[in-house]
């Protein structure tokens, strides 16, 4: 290939990993961990130098981070403050390594390799999704991408220079750059073994330099993460912490076949598993394997470095996990990907010069070289484009903290607290309130429901907020007693309201924030299509929303009562129109249903059983209020409907009000 179209090809690569890495780069609010680490950063601004060198206190007392990665978080934020700050270096330490994945994939294999390499790594959704968020991981990744490439050259003084400068450097990301250091000093081990049976003179070989110089590093981050913290200790003892740690909800043991297919996607195909991903992931990991058959026997130094520092920062990574008895994440094992995407490429790159040499030997050179080509770009539109969604969205996939709490902002009073169970959720929104210029109080249950319900049964009104990492779901199942006013699937957050939706509607429309009610309500054009979205007019009494064969939305009411706010504006004359379904009754008896607007009684139904039926009540001006307007649907309960197991009562296709 002309050096020209290679370049070109190379730039326009290097464009689209810059456009998914920089494009909205602040749009997505901060996380806990971008948060806390944000924070650490900067409270070290005005700390003198040495104390960046002799290790970083971090929460707790514990350390796990060091200077590199706290400086370059500083600098960020003073670069552009807040969310594009905390992410600007990541992104351009992202951008960098694409043309230095170049650089390997021409060592391993040619234009053919550096390209697809190169293109690989553009479009992989993990290298995306770290190189957006400020956390360290994707230091780690451009280390382990350097350390490679100085594997894969011969080795100059030059090189040993950077080595001792790299794995320095390394010891200062943080502790997670252990496993990595280690991989180095083993990999540089068996090279520099390999090198003295070919009679290379001790004192000229740079492998024993690298060792050397990984051997170092791996002493410095010992005395700075393992000596100043016991949680970072490997530890044999099913200590408390541990034990609740392996029982909560979330936990993903470092050895299951969940976390090797969380850790396969993420090297593959997309950090957000689900069933088509883990099958196409499993298709993918072909690529690697047909490389490593094809290459193995040309080139077995460099394939050896490759499938090492593939393999050997995973392995060590979940080994580590194993032995301090932490949770497997895809961010620990993310050092392994730039070695995994190179395996892969010159899987894509072994199977187009075989497509490329069965044409036979009478075909013209340049045509063969076409093939190949065409094979291997088709090959990575197959394989690898379908990646680019993931790519484009996985960053996104996070929970609007920014958003919550402006919602928050808008319809909590003064004087109302926030019961939370642990610290994750209030860090969260009490850093998105501070830009708003609102104070709350932020109660702590501590993991426990009785001191939850103490708080409720001590204050008249207030919040109870759950979200991402808890210890059992013992506060969470208790919350669902209250108002639900907010849910998001993006880690897990939950928002209710105590004492119950009467005192919400009212003291919200007395203090003049029934606004955000009445919007809502006009929003969905004055009617409930129960597919989720009218969760802040829903109390209590109701199921999550379901789907029926044909792809409808509807909703089961349960137990005696279901609560609908319906805040119409100026009282008028209108119906309720609603389309129903009761749960089964023996003998076909129909299920009474009972209407109430506010304190007034508007109707009682007999709905027949086993069907769907329309139903319309009118409702005089004179029943309605002013702003804050329920309905109780309310279901007499019978000995059948008793032995419910769920508890549902009627289902609801919609409810809305008509002139």
């Amino acid at each position: 290939m002309e050096r020209r179209v290679f370049l070109v090809l190379l730039t326009l690569i290097v464009g689209l990993g810059a456009y998914l890495r920089l494009a909205n780069l602040g749009g997505p609010s901060l996380w806990l961990d971008e948060i806390l680490h944000l924070r650490i950063a900067q409270s070290l601004v005005d700390e003198p130098w040495y104390r960046h060198l002799t290790g970083v206190r971090e929460m707790s007392g514990g350390t796990e981070n060091g200077a590199v990665y706290y400086g370059l978080q500083i600098l960020g934020q003073k670069l552009a403050p807040g969310e594009t700050g905390a992410r600007l270096f990541p992104a351009i330490l992202g951008i960098l390594m694409l043309p230095l994945m170049a650089r390997v994939g021409w060592l391993l294999g040619g234009p053919l390799v550096a390209l697809t390499a190169t293109f690989l790594l553009a479009v992989s959704p993990l290298h995306v999704y770290f190189s957006r968020e400020g956390r360290p991981y994707y230091l780690l990744m451009a280390l382990a991408l350097v350390l490679l490439w100085l594997l894969l050259r011969e080795g100059t003084r030059r090189d040993v220079g950077i080595a001792y400068a790299v794995c320095l450097a390394a010891a200062y990301v943080g502790l997670h750059s252990v496993p990595l250091l280690a991989s180095f000093a083993t990999l540089s081990g068996l090279a520099f073994w390999q090198s003295r049976k070919d009679g290379t003179p001790l004192r000229r070989s740079p492998r024993l330099h690298y060792m050397v110089a990984a051997t170092l590093a791996l002493a410095l981050a010992y005395g700075l993460y393992m000596t100043r913290s016991n949680i970072n200790r490997p530890t044999l003892e099913k200590a408390e912490k541990h034990v609740i740690l392996e029982s909560s909800p979330g936990y993903k043991a470092p050895l299951s076949w969940k976390s090797l297919e969380k850790f396969l996607a993420s090297m593959t195909t997309s950090g957000h598993v689900s069933v088509a991903m883990v099958r196409r992931s499993w298709a993918l990991l072909v690529l690697p394997l047909v490389g490593l058959a094809v290459f193995a026997w040309r080139r077995p130094r460099e394939l050896v470095a490759t499938a090492g520092m593939f393999i050997l920062p995973a392995a060590l990574s979940v080994a580590a996990l194993v032995a301090v008895r932490r949770w497997y994440e895809m961010r620990y094992t993310s050092p392994a990907l730039p070695a995994f995407l190179l395996l892969t490429a010159l899987g894509i790159a072994a199977l187009a010069g075989l497509a490329g040499k069965s044409l036979g030997s009478g075909v013209p050179e340049k045509r063969r070289r076409a093939v190949t080509w065409a094979v291997a770009v088709v090959l990575m539109l197959v394989f690898v484009a379908p990646n680019l969604g993931a790519a484009r969205t996985d960053a996104y996939r996070k929970l609007d903290w920014r958003g919550v709490a402006r919602f928050f902002d808008s319809i909590a009073l003064e004087d109302e607290p926030v019961v939370v169970p642990n610290l994750w959720p209030q860090i969260c929104l009490e850093y998105y309130l501070q830009d708003l210029g609102r104070q709350v109080e932020f109660i702590h249950v501590w993991e426990t429901a009785a001191r939850g319900q103490a708080v409720v049964d001590a204050r008249p009104k207030g919040w109870l907020l759950t979200a991402g990492f808890r210890r059992s779901n013992a506060v969470r199942d208790w919350t669902h007693r209250f108002v639900p006013v907010l849910k998001h699937r993006e880690e897990e957050m939950e928002l209710h309201f105590f004492p119950d939706f009467v005192t919400l509607l009212e003291t919200r429309f007395a203090a003049g924030k029934g606004m955000v009610f009445e919007r809502r309500f006009a929003e969905l054009g004055q009617r409930f299509d129960f597919s989720g979205s009218e969760l802040i007019l829903q109390g209590n009494g109701w199921s999550y929303p379901e789907k029926n064969k044909r792809g409808n939305d509807f909703q089961w009411a349960m137990g005696e009562q279901a609560e609908l706010g319906l805040p119409i504006g100026p009282p008028r004359d209108a119906s309720i129109r609603f389309r129903v379904l009761p749960f089964p009754q023996p003998a076909s008896s129909p299920r009474p249903l009972e209407l109430w607007l506010n304190d007034r009684h508007l109707a009682t139904l007999a709905l027949p059983s086993k069907k769907w039926t329309e139903q319309e009540v009118e409702v005089p001006a004179s029943a309605w209020r002013v702003g804050a307007n329920v309905l109780f649907l309310r279901f007499p309960r019978t000995e059948e409907a008793a032995k419910n197991p769920r508890d549902l009562s009627v289902a609801f296709d919609y409810l809305e009000v008509v002139p």
